[in-house]
């Protein structure tokens, strides 16, 4: 699943991106306004896997460092059992794949 977190590049933030994306989002100031925001971007971006909102205290963005993006995988017991680098670029998806492998044989 994914997980929404604090805006990365809000309007009113100080840091505008000036580029194709030319994002017109500004940081949502509440839980509602954070769950608009994520479902529109699954809309948008065709996202077909279960989205997650993270609480206004970004404790699930602090707590796995997910800006910029990160790929994680969960074990059974609640423990990271595998975490890719920052994404984009820090993606590796046959690392990820041979992690989730290695957890079927446990």
């Amino acid at each position: 699943m994914a997980v929404y977190v604090r805006e990365a590049h809000p309007s009113d933030g100080w840091c505008r991106r000036k580029d194709a994306i030319n994002s017109k989002i500004v940081q949502p100031r509440s839980y509602g306004e954070r769950a608009g925001i994520a479902k529109a971007c699954c809309t948008a971006m065709k996202v077909t896997m279960p989205m997650v909102v993270d609480a206004m205290d970004d404790r699930v963005g602090h707590a796995y460092s997910g800006m910029p993006d990160r790929l994680y995988i969960i074990d059974k017991w609640g423990k990271v059992a595998y975490k890719g680098g920052r994404g984009p670029f820090g993606f590796k998806p046959a690392e990820m794949e041979q992690s989730l492998l290695m957890m079927q044989l446990e």
